[in-house]
């Protein structure tokens, strides 16, 4: 926009820099557009401009832009005859506009208002400024980094909880017994198996003999492998409602002491992973014995594990069958176990009624769906989600792997 001033028709004038039409007293201010289409019309005075010229240099690299060429032209017509400058724009029909008004160039204005524009301190520049400060803070690559920084915060933050709330495993080992539990159950108990190393160096020691023990939510559980002997026994003792941790460890490390036949029998030419249930530490005569035998297959890249569970009483009768099928995990050493159906083949009604442990052994194996996870300890062995926590291992299979990793 130049700093010219025109005077049309001997009395009106056009200042382009200041965007204003004036003629004595009276005074109207135009558009931007309007103005430059007027400067536009007056330095070509007499000579018809295309329209496409016109719209090229009104809105540059836009399409569609004769409804806005056209209500320009009818804007500054009416404004110019509101002076009395009637056809001043004549049309000439599909080419363009010619301004038809004599013109006359009178000088060139100060344009204060346009250095005052520049400087920043009109209104208009306050605005404009705050606007490309605006979009300077909110520009997408800058909206795009905060959204980025915001998802990693976030991701961070919710490694940070998962690994601050993960149920870590938590072990002591005294070279020939370990004892291990989970945060999850010392949460649970609140316990803290540190304060437990006393009771475990209690625990017999037999040079050809690995013991471990586990604490779970709801019993205490212990594997003891001598390959020398040939003996493999395994116990899970029921918690008691009412008795501290440390006084039902104590309790178990002196039953372990005795190992007759009414705490466990050997195992180490069994076939099955098998283990005795007793309903609390002192292993009274009616335990309830859990042969496990399983089965692997792989389907469809699947492993499918197939399981029959057979309890039995201390007399040999039985007392529930079960089997399940589910899929199988494999995360390193560690195994999760997803059982997808379970059937009931049959269950001792009146062992069922009778007997709480056989109802609390039966309520854990039969849920519509569940998920165990096995964790590998030291020796071969694994600690079970099962009832909150208990020691299994393999069966007679793998059980050199437990004599060679570990004995």
């Amino acid at each position: 926009m130049s700093n010219k001033i025109y005077k049309i028709s001997e009395d009106i004038y056009f200042s382009a820099a200041t965007f204003r039409l004036s003629k004595n007293e009276k005074d109207i201010k135009l558009s931007n557009k309007e103005a430059e289409l007027l400067e536009m019309l007056c330095e070509e005075a007499g000579s018809v401009i295309p329209r496409n010229i016109l719209q090229e240099a009104l809105w540059p690299n836009q399409d569609n832009t004769d409804t806005n060429l056209n209500r320009q032209i009818l804007s500054l017509r009416r404004k110019l005859e509101s002076f009395g400058l009637l056809d001043a724009i004549d049309t000439i029909p599909r080419v363009g506009y010619i301004f038809c008004a004599p013109i006359e160039v009178t000088g060139e204005a100060e344009n204060t208002e346009a250095r005052a524009e520049t400087s920043g301190d009109s209104p208009r520049a306050r605005r404009q400024y705050s606007r490309r400060k605006s979009d300077r803070y909110f520009s997408p690559k800058r909206i795009m980094l905060v959204a980025l920084l915001i998802v990693v915060a976030c991701s961070l933050a919710a490694l940070i909880y998962r690994y601050s709330n993960k149920n870590t495993l938590r072990t002591i080992n005294l070279g020939h017994v370990s004892l291990s539990t989970t945060s999850e159950t010392e949460n649970a108990l609140k316990l803290k198996i540190d304060m437990l190393a006393p009771l475990v160096k209690k625990v017999p020691r037999n040079e050809e003999e690995r013991v471990s023990i586990l604490i779970g939510k709801e019993a205490i559980s212990y594997f003891s492998i001598d390959n020398k002997n040939k003996e493999l026994l395994a116990n899970v003792f029921l918690l008691r409602a009412g008795h501290s941790v440390a006084e039902e460890l104590q309790c178990v490390i002196n039953t372990m002491a005795l190992q007759g036949k009414n705490v466990s029998h050997n195992y180490y030419h069994y076939p099955n992973t098998t283990v005795r249930y007793h309903s609390n530490c002192q292993a009274p005569d009616n335990w309830v014995e859990i042969a496990r035998k399983s089965k692997i297959m792989v389907a469809m890249n699947r492993e499918i594990v197939v399981a029959t569970v057979i309890a039995t009483d201390h007399q040999g009768q039985t007392l529930f069958n079960l089997d399940s099928v589910g899929n199988i995990e494999r995360d390193q050493g560690d195994i999760a176990v997803e059982i997808k159906n379970t059937i009931v083949n049959f269950i001792d009604q009146k062992a069922l009624t009778s007997n709480g442990m056989v109802a609390t052994l039966v309520a854990a194996l039969t849920p519509p769906k569940q998920k165990l996870l096995f964790i590998q300890l030291p020796g071969g062995i694994y600690l079970s989600s099962y009832m909150g926590g208990v020691i299994s291992w393999p069966s007679r299979g793998n059980l050199n792997v437990i004599q060679r990793n570990e004995l």
